[in-house]
């Protein structure tokens, strides 16, 4: 099952500062905990770190992130989609059905479709149409990538029907493969 979404952009101001001493207040340092989707690397139940939510009634739960930045630097666009899996907002219930885990694979390689769609979209702006269009852009793909995920955990039924699930897992290695060029 898909989680939360978080999108951040990155827009660096493009004023510069005065040279002169400036002491920034003490940081924190933070780690984000993510994983980064590879062909290479599938999840497995020590990935799913978070706490299980005893209220909700799925027995476990893939927090999936379309991790967006894109940038204008001297007329040239650049962007990055990442596909990411976060350990410590996923969870379950239990870790031994082995069904349930592809399951949860399949809503991470879901969200991978996504950010190469994401991806291919982002190819047509450029530095002139940017703050028109990228909101739009990527607003869409979201609101795409969440009526997939949603689509399908009803027709798998969360993955207690194999037969559906077994489609859509089908269905997802051929759009990966369609969608190669965009990885």
């Amino acid at each position: 099952m898909w989680a939360r979404i978080l999108l951040p952009f990155l827009f660096p101001d493009a004023t510069t500062a005065k040279e002169s001493k400036i002491t920034a207040p003490a940081v924190e340092k933070i780690v984000v905990d993510q994983v980064i989707w590879s062909a290479n690397r599938r999840l497995s139940w020590e990935d799913f770190r978070g706490q299980p939510d005893d209220g909700n009634p799925h027995h476990a739960l893939t927090a999936a992130n379309l991790a967006v930045n894109a940038n204008c630097k001297n007329q040239g666009f650049t962007y990055e989609v990442n596909c990411v899996f976060l350990p410590t907002e996923s969870w379950t219930k239990n870790k031994k059905s082995q069904q349930l885990l592809k399951h949860e694979q399949l809503h991470f390689d879901l969200t991978e479709v996504h950010a190469r769609l994401l991806r291919r979209e982002l190819q047509k702006l450029n530095c002139t149409n940017l703050k028109e269009e990228l909101n739009g852009t990527v607003s869409r793909a979201f609101t795409k990538w969440k009526a997939d995920q949603d689509a399908f955990d009803i027709a798998s039924k969360h993955g207690v029907n194999a037969e559906r699930e077994r489609q859509w897992a089908a269905t997802i290695a051929q759009r990966l493969r369609a969608l190669e060029s965009y990885k």
